[in-house]
């Protein structure tokens, strides 16, 4: 079954649900967003050695949130 713009259901369907998955990645905090790019790099880094290329995936611990030191919070004098 066509649309009116010569596009079936099926192909409209996909198109939203892109589109929709597109926007609910886009609203994800940020430190999840990297964590998306080191998954998408570990799971790339195999065919990447296969084909003789050197790769590091990004460590994990670039996602996690540091906190400041004792000494870096105090303030300073006047």
């Amino acid at each position: 079954m066509e649309t009116t713009d010569g596009m079936n259901a099926d192909m409209a369907r996909l198109f939203r649900a892109k589109d929709e998955r597109r926007k609910a990645l886009s609203r994800l905090p940020y430190p999840e967003k990297v964590r998306a790019v080191i998954k998408l790099q570990e799971m790339a880094a195999p065919i990447l050695r296969a084909r003789g290329k050197i790769v590091w995936p990004w460590p994990d611990s670039a996602t996690r949130a540091k906190k400041p030191s004792a000494s870096k919070s105090r303030p300073t004098k006047c």
